[in-house]
């Protein structure tokens, strides 16, 4: 599917995704890397009989329900993301004036792609969590949703 995901974001229960800002804000505060309100690292160590388990990303219960919140309200659907992601998902990933101008349409995008990635790059959701950029894509949604006229 190349065009935006079905349904349109305009139709979407943004209300339930944005009552996750506060909990945003203190799992983006949390250090990446250490075991936060978001989640953190397991593994990577050595066991008792020498072998080294494979480190690997574990989100908090929170930080689960949220992204399970993401896929219930339709935030996360089909699309071609990873096309999507190398072009203008970038840019907005990358560049903070952009995503002050990105639609409710490319948020929802960038949502679903940053949590679809997780399933190929291990941590990718729990990195975007602790580095702030779901809480920044929150605050523009929120923008959006609270002034029609922005869309």
């Amino acid at each position: 599917m190349t065009g935006p995901p079905e349904p349109p974001a305009a139709t979407l229960d943004w209300d339930a995704v944005l009552a996750w800002r506060p909990w945003l804000a203190d799992a983006a505060a949390a250090t990446a890397g250490e075991a936060g309100e978001a989640g953190g690292w397991h593994g990577g160590v050595p066991t008792s009989d020498g072998t080294v388990t494979m480190p690997h990303a574990r989100l908090s219960d929170d930080a689960a329900r949220f992204l399970r919140e993401l896929y219930d309200e339709q935030v996360v659907a089909p699309f071609d993301w990873g096309v999507w992601l190398q072009e203008r998902g970038r840019e907005l990933l990358e560049d903070h004036h952009a995503l002050e101008t990105a639609t409710l349409e490319e948020c929802r995008m960038l949502l679903a792609a940053v949590a679809r990635s997780d399933r190929f790059v291990d941590g990718a959701f729990l990195t975007a969590l602790t580095d702030g950029t779901i809480a920044r894509i929150l605050g523009r949604i929120d923008e959006v949703v609270r002034r029609p006229s922005a869309r």
